[in-house]
């Protein structure tokens, strides 16, 4: 048997993929790391119809491992696996939009401490910029993690309503005559003890 690496080859990570053992995802993810968010989506693309479940698997522990930035535009970048070849995967949409809403405050936090930063260098020699420009920096920090802070507190809620709709969706396998995620909807909305409820459209 060929002695595997973690910092193997694309061909290297994309036989771990396909092999999706816990073992082969282990070296894939952390062969992933020599490789760029584009290069990894288009191996992707090649594998996605074929090895959705692999893929999955890949895709959760690979934004495990990047920074906060990094992390976000992967999320966002790879959403569209779970309308195409992942689309199988249960509740798919939701995993894929999970996903970015639990990118975003790490994501937001690390922008908002650039804008405090360059607030507390604007007083060096280099910048052409004063603390009277980068007042606004600070004022922009407090904005973001304020609404950050609004969508991270959403991914509880999607949550529920996902696990929901899947609970009744097995009780009722052959539905009701109207998707499940309304009776979802209609219950959050007569439920004002829900902790993290918000307004349901």
């Amino acid at each position: 048997m060929r002695a595997m690496t973690p910092t193997g080859t694309l061909e290297e990570l994309r036989a771990w993929i396909i092999g999706g053992t816990e073992h082969e995802m282990r070296f894939a993810v952390q062969g992933a790391a020599r490789y760029s968010i584009g290069t990894l989506i288009e191996l992707l693309e090649e594998l996605q119809f074929d090895y959705d479940e692999a893929c999955d698997k890949f895709l959760r522990g690979w934004l495990e491992t990047l920074s906060p930035l990094e992390r976000l535009a992967a999320a966002v970048r790879t959403r569209h696996f779970y309308q195409l070849g992942l689309c199988a995967i249960p509740q798919a949409a939701d995993r894929a939009l999970l996903q970015v809403l639990d990118s975003v405050e790490p994501a937001v936090e690390e922008l908002a401490e650039n804008f405090e930063s360059t607030h507390r260098r604007a007083s060096d020699p280099d910048p052409s910029f004063t603390k009277r420009y980068t007042s606004r920096l600070l004022a922009y920090a407090g904005q973001l993690r304020s609404v950050a802070a609004d969508i991270g507190n959403d991914a509880p809620l999607l949550r529920h309503i996902s696990a929901e709709v899947a609970r009744l969706e097995r009780a009722n396998p052959e539905g009701s005559g109207q998707p499940e995620k309304y009776r979802v909807a209609d219950a959050l909305d007569a439920e004002p003890k829900v902790p993290f409820k918000k307004r349901v459209d």
